[in-house]
């Protein structure tokens, strides 16, 4: 699968759907996030994606309110919820699914995985998932909840080391990868 172009306009939407995420009260500092379950962090996020999702399609991609409406109902696809399908594919003889898909006219797909975690297991694991899925959609978001003592996986990406792995998942393999 050829790589899909970083436009303006594409980079603005994953990185809007980043911070609608990133900003949820889940990780505001009064809560104690280590007490959520991966999958109830995953539906309380997808559930506030399911409602800013039409806004954002109608501000950025001059969707009407109905045909936004109908593309988020249709298209945006999570694993918890019962009324839609994320459809396994096989790489390497073995079966994936991200936590979510979000298609946009069959021309944009969009895979986003969560994990939580504090040990670079947990980090690795979804790095892992992060490129597998790139090989089938034309991005990623690969989205971290740090549960470690005084965040120290997240207080580490301002290291040189972790900055150039960040910008390869990017520039590489068009993954957005973000720790909360």
């Amino acid at each position: 699968m050829a790589r899909a172009v970083q436009t303006q306009k594409r980079i603005k939407l994953l990185d809007t759907i980043i911070r609608k995420m990133s900003k949820h009260e889940l990780f505001s500092e009064n809560v104690n996030r280590r007490h959520d379950t991966e999958a109830q962090i995953q539906k309380a996020l997808f559930l506030r994606l399911q409602d800013e999702l039409p806004k954002i399609l109608q501000s950025q991609f001059g969707f009407t309110k109905e045909k936004a409406q109908k593309t988020v109902h249709k298209e945006f696809l999570w694993e918890k919820n019962v009324n839609t399908t994320v459809n396994n594919f096989t790489f390497f003889a073995t079966n994936h699914r991200p936590d979510s898909v979000f298609s946009i006219d069959k021309e944009l797909r969009i895979a986003i995985e969560i994990k939580k975690g504090d040990s670079g297991s947990a980090l690795r694991s979804g790095i892992g998932q992060a490129l597998v899925y790139s090989t089938q959609f034309d991005f990623v978001i690969y989205f971290f909840v740090d549960i470690s003592p005084g965040f120290d996986i997240k207080s580490s990406f301002t290291g040189r080391k972790e900055k150039e792995l960040i910008n390869s998942l990017w520039q590489g393999h068009n993954i957005k990868f973000k720790v909360v």
